[in-house]
């Protein structure tokens, strides 16, 4: 028999087995509105039941607005709106690619939840970098619809998943219910082809 070695008996709870076994998603977030706010208030919700019934661990890695970002610390409490005021700093989209390849985060899902024609010229980047896009960007309408073609072919093609969420929403509860739901089938579609 084996016998352990001395020191501090280590309790392993049920939970942070199964969260071993997960799934992890690392959300991009931009747009820290009245959607984006939304959907970060609905995952932290839902965080216990996906990682237990779902096996998905999901994090908020990177959160931003036009100019600030907040890049997560590994270890810190998660307290999204005080980080962001405490810690975010002006960013270019190039920071935000270093820091996934820095901390060789898994399952990007980029997450537009904003009005801005401009991030739309980086789906095709983030999409290139095998990331997912999830967006509900109403200025989408305004690009010929060859764009989402070529978005959903650079997604199925470099291993990622595109969703634009075309439909309009009375509240920002449906706009994030329609988003984290987006999210779960590009996840569900990448864990299919893995």
């Amino acid at each position: 028999m084996r016998e352990l070695p001395l020191g501090k008996p280590r309790a392993v709870s049920f939970l942070k087995i199964k969260i071993i076994m997960s799934h992890k998603i690392n959300i991009i977030l931009f747009g820290i509105g009245a959607t984006g706010s939304a959907l970060i208030n609905k995952v932290q919700k839902e965080k216990k039941r996906l990682e237990i019934e779902n096996r998905i661990a999901v994090r908020f890695p990177v959160i931003t607005n036009t100019t600030v970002a907040f890049f997560e610390k590994e270890g810190a409490n998660f307290s999204w709106e005080a980080n962001f005021i405490q810690f975010g700093i002006p960013f270019k989209m190039e920071d935000i690619l270093l820091y996934v390849i820095d901390n060789e985060l898994e399952n990007v899902v980029i997450v537009d939840a904003t009005p801005s024609l401009q991030l739309t010229n980086a789906y095709i980047e983030f999409l290139r970098s095998g990331f997912s896009v999830v967006s509900i960007n109403e200025n989408l309408k305004l690009l010929p619809e060859s764009f989402e073609k070529g978005a959903r072919f650079l997604g199925d093609t470099y291993g990622g998943g595109y969703k634009f969420i075309t439909t309009a929403f009375a509240n920002k509860d449906l706009a994030a219910e329609a988003l984290f739901d987006g999210i779960l089938q590009v996840v569900d579609k990448k864990k299919k082809v893995a």
